[in-house]
């Protein structure tokens, strides 16, 4: 039932707030109105009974010109006239004060304030007083200007019963839709103000980390420029400079990627692209770059990837969040340690595992590891970064359908595992003649 009055008022993706509840205003009135029509029919005049009908006819037709044709604006001005109308001549037709009409204008103004554009409620609100002033001092000024058209007291009584009835069930429906989407709007505004606050704050943060990690390298090579234009250094010298601004570039160019893939993806502009991926063939040129930089701190890096193993992913970000954990692992590792990847498969989820025997993660980070609050450590011979990577490599995670954990003692290592659905890569036969490029379709066996 829920799901159904959902589609019947229409997406919040698609209306606004306005349109929805002129759309839940009209679901009630139709309802209630036909549920009336039958106590017109065998109790009131024919009349009234096809005034009640032509009513729910014509609100059904602009219920349909706002939900269906996305006409809300337009519909509710259009139901505003109707409205009216249909009050005069239910005033005129329905026994005039002798019978629930008083009722029914107030209500009217209920409906009038929830559907009518702001801007024209100096229009619809005035009128509709105005209307049943006018309509009580003609009755009051000619009093057979309109007839009793009770067939008797007992048909009375239950017009006006009904009457309210209806209305009460009416006012019911549309306040409780107009207080549950005001709570939900008011708590999605206090969630996005929550995460507006958080981004503010991370903003600010890594603005702080750029203002201050920028600064050495760029001073770095500033003061190396100027020692080559004004001394002759060794050759010794220089390769020790080298090698210390290549680390220090290397370092701030990891850490400007993860800053841009992170704006990307607060931005929304950063989907996951789904394709049948196989692991070896996309993580081949990260392993490789996590090995140049491992073996330059003596570490060694083990690597088990089979060949076979395939995943749904996004090979952008499944090679980003691989080479953010294989550089955290090798920058928390000391030299002559220890790390490993490897993949493995369980019933329809592949297992990406890295894992180092390095210095592990204090239990004062682990339940924050995955925020920029956590801050960023320096590695084991003083690697710096941004504290952002990880969080990085979580979000990714989820927006492939994985899931990304660890675990992580003091002094003994961290392991973090990725967990990725599987892909089943299609079998084919080929012959040797046939063109195909054999060091390519090794890849899929």
């Amino acid at each position: 039932m829920v799901r159904y009055w959902k589609w019947l008022i229409g997406d919040k993706d698609h209306f606004a707030l306005e349109g929805r509840i002129f759309n839940a205003t009209c679901v009630a009135l139709i309802i209630c109105v036909l549920l009336y029509t039958p106590i017109s029919y065998f109790l009131l005049t024919m009349e009234l009974f096809l005034i009640l009908v032509g009513m729910a006819f014509l609100v059904g037709v602009l219920y349909y010109l706002s939900r269906f044709k996305g006409h809300s604006r337009v519909s509710a001005t259009l139901f505003q006239i109707v409205l009216n109308i249909a009050l005069v001549v239910n005033y005129y037709y329905n026994a005039g004060i002798n019978g629930p009409n008083h009722i029914i204008f107030l209500v009217a103004f209920f409906i009038s304030a929830a559907t009518a554009p702001i801007k024209q409620y100096y229009i619809w609100l005035p009128l509709n007083i105005v209307l049943l002033s006018g309509i009580m001092m003609a009755e009051y000024t000619n009093p057979n200007f309109i007839e009793l058209t009770y067939r008797d007291t007992t048909s009375r009584f239950v017009d006006v019963f009904f009457s309210y009835l209806g209305i009460v069930i009416f006012i019911f429906i549309v306040t409780m839709f107009v207080r549950r989407s005001y709570n939900r709007q008011r708590e999605e505004l206090i969630a996005k103000s929550i995460a507006l606050e958080e981004a503010n704050n991370t903003k600010n943060k890594l603005l702080s980390i750029l203002g201050h990690d920028l600064k050495e390298p760029l001073a770095s090579l500033q003061g190396y420029l100027e020692l080559l234009a004004d001394f002759e250094l060794e050759e010794r010298e220089q390769k020790e400079m080298n090698a210390q601004l290549l680390s220090m570039t290397r370092n701030t160019s990891f850490m400007l990627s993860n800053i841009l893939a992170w704006t990307r993806a607060q931005e929304q502009r950063l989907s996951a692209d789904l394709q049948i991926l196989g692991v070896k063939e996309v993580l081949t040129h990260v392993v490789e770059l996590a090995r140049s930089i491992s073996l330059k701190k003596d570490i060694s890096l083990g690597v088990d990837l089979p060949r076979h193993i395939h995943v749904k992913a996004d090979a952008q970000m499944l090679a980003l969040v691989i080479r953010n954990l294989l550089m955290n692992a090798i920058k928390f590792t000391r030299k002559g340690g220890h790390v490993w990847i490897t993949a493995i498969t369980e019933a329809d989820k592949c297992i990406i595992v890295v894992k180092d025997d390095g210095i592990g993660i204090p239990d004062a980070m682990q339940t924050k590891i995955f925020r920029v609050e956590s801050g960023s450590r320096r590695g084991t011979d003083s690697e710096k970064g941004t504290g952002l990577g990880l969080m990085l490599c979580q979000e990714f995670a989820e927006k492939m359908g994985g899931q990304l954990n660890f675990t992580s003692r003091a002094d003994k290592g961290t392991t973090f595992s990725l967990t990725l659905p599987t892909a089943q890569v299609p079998a084919f036969s080929y012959r040797k003649d046939s063109g195909v490029n054999n060091e390519a379709l090794e890849l899929y066996h």
